[in-house]
């Protein structure tokens, strides 16, 4: 049975026109974006989202979720020592300055790439602890693989141009949101992201985090920015607001217009939608059923959890019920007892779903009672 739930709130999307016609003569290509609803991946608005381009130092991300899983497995630890190699010490573009030979905890080298976006940093990660940078690159494309990147190749741990000048790392605006998702699974990279400076050393002087959005924007606190001249201006970030997270990539802006594009996105995307309960906890859903030889005709269902989903404001009237229910049960019934299942369906989608428990016990009727009922129909 399908119970159609109602609401009077509408919301009008705007859509951002502006950010598909901006361009730079260094990065011909149209700018890229998408962002998404965090928990469910809920498309909230795109364009050029499926757009192959390099993603510069966004692709940094994967190489944190994979620290961080590894440090989930046991693999290492955030004060696992990596000592830092001569070839670690040579990247150019943005740095920390290791210097071959020094020894750093894994922690402090995760801090130098979230906010510092360190590529010797990168690198000294990949050897130490996937034993080459091969190796990691191995580890990141196969990560992508599981995850269904399917138009992403790494070439590079820290996204640097490629030396052939050819084989750039490819991505997309939905890959990276894809990847963003997979790494906001970890709350705990969300501490090295969030930090607004760094500094590797006491004596260095602080670094500010790359990402300006930290600053400038209320519930912002990750991911990552990117930059090459072939990739243009990049930006990956997520920010939570009204227990609503929402994850944005901007791919190929300018300097100053990632973070304009970026932080319009965001607020536009918190004003499409809402987080809504549509089934609560404890609430009798759909008809009693009947319970045979029971010493109570019927027994009602209750949900056994909260179902909360967050959906597009223009999609609320559209939301549905649907109730999977036996038509009866034989007692004795306990309470408790799983005896179905209740979705919240948009469209075809299931957004969400709890099971039905019986309310409350029903005993077997007695033989003697069966009994006189029966004499009493008889007569």
């Amino acid at each position: 049975m399908t119970a159609r739930l109602s609401s009077s709130v509408l919301f009008l999307i705007c859509v951002t026109g502006a950010l598909g016609a901006h361009s730079q003569a260094s990065n011909p290509m149209p700018v890229s974006y998408i962002c998404v609803e965090a928990e469910s991946g809920l498309v909230l608005m795109e364009d050029n989202a499926d757009l192959r381009r390099p993603p510069a130092s966004m692709l940094k991300m994967m190489q944190m979720l994979l620290v961080e899983e590894g440090v989930q497995a046991g693999k290492w630890r955030y004060d696992s020592a990596i000592t830092v190699s001569e070839h670690a010490q040579s990247m150019g573009g943005t740095q920390v300055f290791l210097a071959k030979g020094e020894t750093w905890p894994l922690e402090s080298l995760m801090k130098a790439i979230a906010v510092a976006s360190a590529n010797d940093a990168s690198v000294a990660v990949a050897e130490g602890l996937w034993g080459s940078v091969d190796e990691c690159l191995k580890a990141m494309n196969k990560r992508a693989a599981e995850l269904g990147m399917d138009a992403t190749v790494f070439h590079s741990v820290n996204g640097l141009p490629p030396d052939d000048g050819k084989t750039f790392d490819q991505t997309t605006a939905r890959d990276m949101a894809t990847l963003a998702r997979a790494l906001l699974e970890y709350p705990n990279i969300l501490n090295f992201t969030r930090m607004k400076e760094f500094a590797l050393r006491p004596t260095d002087s602080a670094r500010s985090n790359t990402n300006q959005l930290l600053q400038r924007m209320p519930g912002c606190d990750g991911i990552k920015t990117g930059y090459i001249r072939a990739a243009g201006f990049c930006l990956t970030a997520t920010a939570k607001r009204n227990d609503m997270r929402l994850i944005a990539v901007v791919m190929g802006s300018d300097r100053k217009g990632r973070f304009d594009h970026t932080q319009k996105i965001l607020e536009e995307g918190f004003g499409m939608v809402q987080r809504v309960t549509p089934v609560l906890a404890g609430a009798i859903i759909g008809r009693p059923v009947a319970v045979v030889k029971g010493t109570e005709p019927d027994v009602a269902l209750a949900a056994q959890k909260d179902i909360q989903i967050v959906v597009k404001n223009t999609d609320l009237n559209r939301l549905a019920l649907e109730i999977t229910a036996p038509r009866s049960l034989d007692a004795p019934v306990e309470a408790g007892v799983e005896a179905g299942y209740v979705r919240v369906l948009l469209d075809n989608t299931i957004m969400g779903e709890s099971p039905l428990l019986v309310s409350a016990a029903v005993e077997r009727k007695r033989l003697k009672h069966r009994m006189r009922e029966l004499v009493g129909l008889a007569r």
